[in-house]
C-alpha cells in the first residue's frame, strides 16, 4: 500500500537525518549550508514545536501515541476515494512517529534545520507541517464544495 510506503519513508528520512547529525556535528555545534539563510545546528528539544513545554518528554510522547491512534483510525475511517486526505494523514503519521521515537528513545528530540528568526527543526517538523498544511486545504476545498 502507497500510504504505508509513505509513512515508513518519512520515518527513515527523518531517523537518517538525524543520525547523521548526531555523529558528524557535535552537540550545540553549527555549520553553514546556505549562508546565513540555513544552517545545521545540532540541538536537543525537551518541549514541542518552538521549545514549548520544555522538559515534558515523557508527556509529550504519550500524547503523540495517542495521537498516532487517532490518525490511525481517522486514515482508517476515511474513505479510499479520498486518497489526498489519505496522503496527508499518512505525511503526518509518518512526522508524528519521527519526533515519538526520539522522545521514548531519546528523551528528547534532535532537531537540527536552522532558518533566520525561526526555530531549529528537523524533517520529522517538516512532515507534520506539510501534512497539517495538506489536511486543511483538502477539508477546506471539501467543505466549500458543499
Amino acid at each position: 500500500m502507497i500510504f504505508v510506503l509513505i509513512i515508513v519513508v518519512g520515518l527513515v528520512l527523518d531517523q537518517l537525518s538525524k543520525w547523521l547529525v548526531v555523529q558528524n556535528l557535535p552537540l550545540g555545534g553549527s555549520v553553514e549550508i546556505l549562508g546565513p539563510v540555513l544552517q545545521l545546528h545540532h540541538v536537543r528539544n525537551t518541549g514541542a514545536a518552538w521549545s514549548l513545554f520544555s522538559n515534558s518528554t515523557l508527556g509529550l510522547a504519550v500524547f503523540s501515541l495517542v495521537l498516532l491512534v487517532l490518525l490511525a483510525a481517522w486514515f482508517f475511517l476515511t474513505p479510499a476515494a479520498r486518497r489526498g486526505q489519505r496522503l496527508a494523514l499518512s505525511v503526518v503519521m509518518a512526522g508524528a512517529l519521527g519526533n515519538m521515537l526520539d522522545r521514548f528513545r531519546l528523551g528528547y528530540v534532535v532537531d537540527f534545520l536552522e532558518l533566520p528568526h525561526w526555530p531549529i527543526f528537523n524533517v520529522a517538523d517538516i512532515l507534520l507541517c506539510c501534512g497539517v498544511a495538506g489536511l486543511a486545504i483538502l477539508l477546506f476545498l471539501e467543505e466549500k464544495a458543499k
